[in-house]
């Protein structure tokens, strides 16, 4: 027993700075990854910005200044202007191109699907370098990886990352398209605005660095966060360990969100601990126990697993306590400020809007006088399920505490949007509850705070919201007396 206990902890030591190691790695890897995407960014914004001033009257100065970049940045496979068009206009843009670059171009006709129709054409009227020539004049909204980054380019009007592209001739890539109209001061009115777009060809190998800061055995992969599971990734680069392996060793993973709001990415870097990880002086000491005791160094080991996924939930289920209300289950004060605080922050970088919704019962204090605290205890719950259910799966709902509730709905697009919540969570809060055979009916009195209309600080948001609810109470009594 003492061989086999000085052997686990050799393994363990081992394995332990092995993990230590990978931790130091991963995160090295990803700031030197979000070093490269701020650089692609920067690399975009400065070709974008060429693009405007000049809007290609001089098309040699403009193939000067891109070669430039070029040659600075081997990971950009090819830098071009998309057009955006009415289809009604491809026979006036191909007579452009011709004059701009002495033949003619075999523009794609119009497909006429729906999305065509409402986005328009987007043809690559300049690239550089011109080896990829099919590329020009091409409808990149043709290519199903890169219609929901020009969607999403018109409606933003930030810079967006494509899917991944794979072009004949070209190594796997995606590309980066920026607006460069002013979106914001352009009518909505306006017909196919922005009508001029700036890209990117980006090899997606590319940025891995040369030297790897990662361990033989480690797999690493990019995704777009709002990717499905099973669609293709950016960037995957693997090597396999053996099946013994991978029973007695544990699998380390770690997730590194990348590139803001931009380039939304998330890097994924996972790593199956082998024999590798055990150096010479472990192999050394190790070689002296029997292998009668290595039944026993894995039992030890495992029951050592056993006992660390054990704590782990106990610090889960002691987390989850300290942030969530004991009768509902839902968010408490701590959890929801600290939810709010965040939805702050995110709608500070996008500019969208968030609501705050303050509830309050209405006739709940005679339900725990009449039918006693437990009755009113269930209808709480009940009536803490029934918000739940009319809520987005991102909306957050707390209880604040005895009958009062607080729901946070980020991105919101109108007031009307919020104005349809509360009608419906007033009619279902008002359905009866059966509960112990009596049938019990409360109300709800509602208020709503904007941000950053109503308040930019989390107090202010709620004392707005508690103001309009008592508005609301009123408005409900006031009602009731005159129906009397």
């Amino acid at each position: 027993m003492l061989s086999a206990l000085v052997a686990l902890s050799i393994a363990s030591h081992a394995l332990l700075s092995a993990e230590q190691q990978f931790n130091r790695d991963a995160l090295q890897l990803s700031e030197q990854l979000n070093q490269k995407l701020q650089n692609n960014e920067t690399v975009l914004d400065s070709y974008a910005a060429f693009s405007t001033l000049d809007r290609r009257q001089d098309l040699p100065a403009e193939k000067r200044f891109t070669r430039q970049l070029l040659r600075r940045y081997p990971q950009i496979l090819w830098l071009g202007h998309i057009e955006r068009i009415a289809p009604e206009q491809l026979p006036q843009l191909k007579q452009r191109l011709r004059q701009l670059y002495g033949h003619a171009l075999p523009l794609p006709a119009a497909s006429g699907d729906a999305w065509e129709r409402r986005f328009g054409v987007f043809p690559l009227s300049f690239i550089e370098p011109v080896q990829p020539s099919t590329l020009l004049a091409a409808d990149l909204g043709r290519l199903q990886s890169v219609r929901r980054a020009l969607q999403d380019a018109l409606e933003s009007g930030r810079m967006e990352i494509s899917g991944q592209i794979k072009l004949p001739g070209l190594p796997a890539g995606y590309l980066l398209i920026r607006a460069m109209d002013d979106v914001l001061n352009t009518p909505l009115s306006a017909p196919l605005a922005p009508a001029h777009f700036a890209t990117m060809a980006i090899r997606a190998d590319s940025l891995l660095p040369s030297q790897l800061p990662l361990s033989d055995g480690a797999e690493v992969r990019l995704f777009h966060r709002s990717s499905p599971p099973g669609a293709p990734v950016l960037l995957h680069r693997a090597e396999s360990a053996s099946a013994l392996e991978a029973l007695l060793f544990p699998r380390l993973e770690t997730r590194h969100p990348l590139g803001g709001a931009n380039q939304p990415l998330l890097l994924t870097v996972s790593q199956q601990l082998g024999w590798r990880q055990i150096g010479v002086f472990e192999w050394g000491m190790l070689s002296f126990l029997s292998l009668a005791l290595l039944a026993g160094l894995l039992l030890v080991a495992h029951h050592y697993l056993q006992l660390a996924h054990g704590r782990r939930q106990r610090e889960n289920q002691l987390f989850y306590l300290a942030n969530h209300d004991r009768l509902t289950g839902l968010a408490n004060r701590n959890l929801f400020y600290d939810r709010l605080q965040h939805a702050i922050s995110r709608v500070d970088r996008s500019g969208k809007r968030l609501a705050l919704l303050f509830l309050d019962l209405d006739r709940f204090k005679p339900v725990n006088d009449t039918y006693g605290h437990v009755t009113g205890d269930r209808i709480l719950q009940l009536i803490a399920a029934r918000i739940k259910e009319e809520l987005r799966g991102e909306d957050t709902v707390a209880r604040l505490g005895g009958d009062e509730f607080v729901v946070l709905m980020e991105d919101i697009e109108s007031n009307r949007e919020a104005d349809k919540i509360v009608n419906r969570l007033k009619q279902v809060i008002h359905q009866p509850y059966e509960v112990s055979d009596n049938l019990i009916s409360v109300g709800v009195s509602i208020g709503i705070a904007y941000y950053p209309e109503d308040g930019l600080l989390i107090d202010e948001l709620l004392t707005v919201a508690d103001r309009k609810m008592y508005g609301n109470k009123r408005e409900i009594a006031a009602a009731g007396t005159e129906t009397v």
